[in-house]
């Protein structure tokens, strides 16, 4: 058998790593973003004791494996996967407070909304502390959020209720725009267990 010549082989390796290398670049990072309820369908809870109150949101505390830009999915029950390509838009714990506070101003029909924190001449009707402790999921099975909450009113802040949320939604699909989706609706039914509470 005929050896090649290296000097023949070089144009074919170079030729197959840019064909390699080109591959890797071109995947390009996806990125998504929690969605509130549908006005439409958050109508029907408006008439309620606490239309027009002024909500407080916050402070809201995320579990540290939550802080950061890529999405986090579940391959066991004790271990847990970074996305490479696929991430949120900005801040995951700024998207989810908005979409929350989004959610909650819709269920209960107002706009006096509040983040934390606020100016103490606010004069907050009902604040909303919350944990969250997870909020994952698999892909092509389900969404999980697991959140701590407590509700204070009135001025002196006195402690109405406080209440652990477990949360599994199904995804209906198997990639990150279904789980996405999928959290989504988890969060609107954290919102909608939170505004009963405040009704």
């Amino acid at each position: 058998m005929k050896a090649v010549p290296f000097s023949r082989a070089v144009p074919v390796i170079l030729a197959i790593a840019a064909i390699f290398l080109g591959g890797c670049r071109s995947q390009s990072p996806r990125f998504y973003t929690l969605t509130p309820i549908q006005d439409d369908l958050a109508a029907s809870k408006r008439k309620s004791p606490a239309q027009n109150a002024v909500i407080g949101i916050g402070p809201v505390k995320l579990a540290d494996y939550l802080d950061q830009s890529m999405i986090i999915t579940r391959t066991s029950d004790n271990q847990a996967v970074k996305a490479e390509f696929d991430r949120w838009v900005g801040s995951f714990k700024d998207n989810f407070i908005n979409v929350l506070a989004d959610n909650i101003g819709s269920l209960l029909g107002t706009e006096r909304i509040y983040l934390y924190p606020w100016r103490m001449s606010v004069p907050i009707d009902y604040q909303v502390t919350l944990d969250v402790v997870r909020c994952d999921g698999r892909l092509g099975d389900a969404a999980w959020l697991e959140v701590r909450w407590s509700i204070f009113g009135g001025p002196e802040k006195k402690l109405l209720k406080t209440h652990r949320s477990s949360i599994r939604e199904p995804v209906g699909g198997v990639d990150y725009a279904a789980l996405v989706a999928a959290q989504s609706q988890a969060l609107a039914k954290l919102s909608q267990e939170i505004a009963e509470a405040i009704q």
